[in-house]
This record gives structure tokens, C-alpha cells and sequence, in this order.
């Protein structure tokens, strides 16, 4: 998350979009920005996974068995201008890619409203732009704006999580396992069609990598930010 926040303002400077794939070495939930710490503990399963607090809204999301992408897009991108275009862009690109690997995906649309909080799971919620399948939400995305660029990034459920085990993942819904390179590289190409943009592969400069270290120190490796609500 520390390289996501140096990348945003890497690209405020460069003008630059750029594309991110990762993954997580262990099980970590993330809480939404303006989520309580406090909550953390009423998810049983999770409790005795790391966790951090990210600077995007939204519910916590329990990171394991996933795809995380990060895209950092200047604000003169006439795309980023619209609150749900990039959502849109990305998850209709993901639908047909996973239509390509033999996975029927739909976008949610207008989900029904429920009474009461909203529930302590990202994936237990519902937004418009989500990608469902059989009535579960696989994939979802935020979004944090920053000083001349913007931050998009989400996960996309793979299979299911024994720190979360009541979220399935594509492998449980529709029997089909994708490796988190194998969808990296399909959906790579539909997204370069989709932003008309060839993608040139490549490490993080050094003043990338410095800033990604002086913010995790400063920020998201703080207890002070991970416990400040």
C-alpha cells in the first residue's frame, strides 16, 4: 500500500499512468480508511491475521487468495473525471476477460438496500460497478484522490479464504481455478485495449522505492494510523 501512495504521487509528478499486479505473502485484512480498529475483532476469523488500514473508504478486506491491482491515472485523463468511469472501464474488462477463461461474470447494477450498518466485509457490500457472480461480489474497487492524479486499486477473489471463509472466490463459484498470473496476463491485454495504452513492464525508480519505504514507516506501518479511529 506504501508503493500504491509513492506511485500516485509519482504519477502526479510524471503524468504518467501506471498499472500494478500484486499479491499478499500472508493473510492481512486492510480496514477501510474510516473504519474503527476496534471492529477488526468481531470478525473471528481473521483475528489472528496482520492488518492495516488503507487511505481508500469502503469495507475491510481479508487479502489472501486474490489478485490486487493498483492503477494511478493523472486527473487530465478525461476518464478520471467521472466518479464510476474507471470502475467501469476495469470491470467490464475483467467480466470479458474471465469470459475468455470460461467464467460467466456479470456487473451488479443497482443492488437492493439493506436496513442497518453496513457489513464490517467489503465483499459483503454492494456497489453498482462490482463484478458478481451467482449473487456474490468477486471483484470491487476504490478510489483516493490525490494532488494532480488519482488512485484506483481492488481485489479480485480467486478462491476462498479460511480467514475468510464466507467469501467464495471464482474457483469456488464457478469450478474454474486462475492463477493469479494467468488472470494477470489476460487481463492485462483487455485493459490495454480498454485504456488504448501498451503497458511497458518495469521495477520502481529509486525515488519510488525511497517514498514507498519513508510512507510505510511514516504511515501504514504505524500503529498511530492503523488504530487512529
Amino acid at each position: 500500500m506504501a508503493v500504491d501512495d509513492s506511485l500516485l504521487e509519482s504519477t502526479a509528478d510524471s503524468r504518467t499512468p501506471t498499472l500494478r499486479f500484486y499479491e499478499w505473502s500472508a493473510p492481512t485484512l486492510s480496514l477501510g480508511y474510516f473504519q474503527k480498529y476496534a471492529d477488526r475483532w468481531s470478525h473471528l476469523e481473521s483475528r489472528d491475521a496482520a492488518c492495516v488500514r488503507r487511505a481508500s473508504g469502503g469495507g475491510a478486506i481479508l487479502h489472501d487468495q486474490e489478485l490486487t491491482y493498483s492503477y494511478c491515472v493523472p486527473t487530465a485523463d478525461p476518464r478520471s473525471s467521472s466518479v464510476t468511469g474507471l470502475f467501469d472501464l476495469f470491470h467490464r474488462a475483467l467480466i470479458r476477460t474471465l469470459e475468455n477463461l470460461g467464467v460467466t461474470a456479470t456487473i451488479c447494477g443497482n443492488p437492493q438496500k439493506s436496513g442497518g450498518d453496513a457489513p464490517f466485509l467489503c465483499f459483503e457490500r454492494r456497489s453498482s460497478v462490482d463484478v458478481i457472480i451467482d449473487g456474490y461480489k468477486v471483484c470491487g474497487s476504490a478510489q483516493r484522490r490525490g494532488r494532480g492524479a488519482v488512485l484506483q486499486h481492488g481485489s479480485i477473489l480467486l478462491a476462498r479464504s479460511e480467514k475468510a471463509p464466507q467469501l467464495p472466490g471464482i474457483a469456488d463459484l464457478a469450478s474454474t481455478r486462475i492463477s493469479p498470473s494467468e488472470l494477470q496476463k489476460a487481463w492485462l491485454w483487455e485493459l490495454s485495449n480498454a485504456l488504448t495504452m501498451n503497458f511497458e513492464v518495469g521495477p520502481l525508480t529509486k525515488a519510488e522505492s525511497a517514498k514507498a519505504v519513508e510512507i510505510e514507516r511514516e504511515r501504514f506501518a504505524a500503529v498511530t494510523w492503523t488504530e487512529k479511529k
